[in-house]
Order: C-alpha cells, then sequence, then structure tokens
C-alpha cells in the first residue's frame, strides 16, 4: 500500500518546500584568506582588463584566415612576436609572424597555426593544415 511519501510532485512545488526553511545569512567582512568557500554578496569587477591584449594561446604562426584557405599555403614570414616584445607591424596578404604562447597577436591576424602544423624554412612558413578561425587566441579581457 502506497503513502503519501511515495508520490511525485512537481519540481517547483518540491524547491518551495525545501527552501522554505532557508533563511539567508548575513553579509560578513572577511580577509581574503579567510574567503575560500564562501559567496560574494556583490558583484565583483576587475580593475584591469586580462589579458590586456589579443594573445596567443600556443607557439605557431599568426596568419590571415583567408591565406590558408587553400593548402598547402606558403606565406612569407615578416617578424616574430614574443611575450614582452610585440612584432608591432601588421599582417598583410600572404604573410605570417612567427608567434610563441603570451605574445601579442599581430594586427591583421585573426588566427594561429600551431607549430607542429606548418614548416618553415628562411623567410618562408608552408602551412599544411588549416585552423579555425579565431583558433588559439585568447581575446582580451577573457579573464
Amino acid at each position: 500500500m502506497a503513502d503519501a511519501r511515495d508520490q511525485l510532485i512537481p519540481a517547483e512545488q518540491a524547491l518551495e518546500i525545501v527552501l522554505s526553511d532557508v533563511k539567508p545569512k548575513a553579509v560578513e567582512i572577511v580577509n581574503l584568506e579567510d574567503a575560500n568557500g564562501r559567496i560574494l554578496a556583490e558583484d565583483l569587477s576587475s580593475m584591469r582588463t586580462q589579458p590586456p591584449f589579443d594573445a596567443s594561446a600556443m607557439d605557431g604562426y599568426a596568419v590571415r584566415q583567408t591565406d590558408i584557405a587553400e593548402l598547402p599555403a606558403t606565406l612569407k614570414m615578416i617578424g616574430t612576436s614574443r611575450a614582452g616584445e610585440p612584432y608591432t607591424g601588421s599582417i598583410g596578404k600572404n604573410a605570417a609572424v612567427r608567434i610563441f604562447t603570451g605574445a601579442v597577436v599581430p594586427k591583421g591576424a585573426d588566427s594561429i597555426v600551431i607549430q607542429e602544423n606548418a614548416e618553415a624554412s628562411g623567410d618562408t612558413v608552408r602551412v599544411l593544415n588549416g585552423v579555425d578561425q579565431g583558433k588559439f587566441i585568447r581575446k582580451a579581457g577573457l579573464d
């Protein structure tokens, strides 16, 4: 014989029952080292953008998607962008910039081809495998 405890109730009603005895806690101000596991009482906004620029998430080559639409594609290497030492020019047609993790993505580039998918030789790079547009770029403010 079934009793009332075996009957199903709508989720909204169950939630109402569960929360009926829940009382909000008072807001407390605590030191940062004591805040682990707690919930903020109000929204908190960063005072700076992180990363402060579009940054490469991988070592490889900063390229324009239109230049690697047909593969393999051979591009002229026009510079290097390292963390703390960005390439300051702009990437034009059929050009690439050697780029390292954390470096500023040069103007004009919209994708990073990882180094495993390309072969560099002198002042050219041959892109063997494509990449989706925007792939491996950490957008400014992402964090």
